[in-house]
């Protein structure tokens, strides 16, 4: 029996009928839809020269490779180009044909400008004396006298060299309020928490407060000063005398706090020239701005003058009421029951100053502090404390 064909047999040969198909169809609908006549031509012709389509197209291709092959003719220029001159080894381009000649640049007209007239010289002030006349050898020598040159009065250039700049606000004036004086005795109070600097001046025989200043900036934090450098503001009892008043510094105006004071050398702090002045800007002083410190500057000096000997400066970190020293070294609910171990560590400290705070809310009258070793005493005091004082 003869043998049946294998299966790989089998699939490449439905596989080569498929591609014959597709071939077939292919041809046919490129082709289009052609007459039956021209059809029935065109299969005869296949059939007696079925190679006549695969000659016909390589003919096609010779042709047209030799025709690209060959040179392209040169097109003569036209007259008016021919005749113009070219260089002897190039030629120009065919696209400059177009183009028209250039035509030679003509010179840009000048426009006539009608004269003007010379303008005067100004005219001669009323205030000038009259000049003496010219004599011809005055002339002849180019040694003619100039006219006199108004100057205006110096008054009114030093009136205007004092103003002010436009966008300088005016400084505050010092004021005198009912029974309140120039030259009364004042006294300050500064709350570096609350950032407020108090004036009080006196009035019919005791302090009343004159009025509450905010203050710009100060550095630090709550805390005295301990050392120089610590950019820390102070905390304490201090003194202003006469000699600690700047009224030209760098700051607009100033005033020496008295740091360090007799405490602050007994305890082995180090530092100096804390001010209370203009601007706002702090390294360890109290900035006001310049408006306000004119005020500050102004009633502290006019006491001075007035017969005030010094001036109470009490530095205090906060109000020093007994819930806010609570707050403080002990903590609530705000600060969930826990003050800072640097705030801890001057519970002592703060206590001692609330003391000189109490004296003054009880009697309205400052009092007068002393430096004993490591605490602040008040009132009378024994021979081995010193009287905080001014310079």
């Amino acid at each position: 029996m003869p043998s049946k064909p294998s299966r790989p047999f089998l699939l490449a040969t439905a596989l080569a009928l498929s591609l014959v198909e597709i071939g077939v169809f292919v041809a046919f609908a490129s082709r289009g839809p052609a007459r039956p006549a021209e059809a029935r031509e065109a299969v005869a012709e296949r059939r007696a020269n079925p190679f006549g389509a695969l000659v016909q197209n390589l003919r096609g291709a010779i042709i047209e490779t030799a025709r690209l092959e060959e040179p392209a003719p040169i097109e003569e220029p036209p007259p008016a180009i021919a005749a113009a001159p070219a260089a002897p080894d190039a030629r120009p381009p065919s696209f400059l044909a177009a183009l028209p000649p250039l035509r030679p640049s003509e010179p840009e007209p000048v426009l006539a400008l009608p004269p003007v007239d010379a303008p005067l010289p100004p005219a001669r002030p009323r205030n000038l004396a009259a000049v003496e006349p010219v004599t011809p050898a005055e002339t002849q020598a180019g040694t003619i006298p100039l006219p006199p040159v108004a100057v205006s009065p110096p008054t009114q250039a030093l009136a205007l060299a004092a103003a002010p700049p436009a966008n300088e606000p005016p400084p505050l004036m010092s004021r005198d309020d009912g029974n309140f004086r120039m030259g009364s005795a004042v006294y300050v109070r500064i709350f570096k928490k609350e950032g407020e600097l108090e004036l009080w001046r006196r009035q019919s025989g005791h302090f009343t407060l004159y009025r509450t200043y905010p203050i710009c900036k100060w550095s630090g934090h709550l805390g005295p000063k301990l050392k120089s450098g610590d950019y820390q503001s102070p905390e304490g009892f201090y003194s202003v005398s006469a000699r600690q008043l700047n009224p030209n510094s760098h700051y607009h105006r100033a005033f020496d706090v008295g740091f360090p004071n007799a405490y602050d050398k007994q305890n082995g702090r180090t530092g100096g020239a804390l001010m209370v002045h203009g601007a706002c800007k702090s390294v360890g002083c109290f900035a006001m701005t310049d408006r306000v410190i004119e005020e500050i500057y102004g009633l502290v000096e006019a006491a001075l003058r007035g017969g005030q000997h010094e001036v109470p400066v009490h530095i205090f970190p906060f109000r020093m009421t007994d819930v806010a020293l609570a707050k403080e070294t002990q903590g609530d609910w705000t600060n969930l029951w826990s003050a800072p171990p640097e705030h801890q560590q001057w519970s002592g400290f703060w206590q001692n100053l609330k003391e000189g705070y109490d004296l003054f809310e009880q009697t309205g009258e400052p009092p007068t502090a002393y430096a004993c070793g490591s605490r602040y005493a008040f009132g009378a005091a024994g021979g081995s404390c010193r009287r905080i004082a001014g310079w």
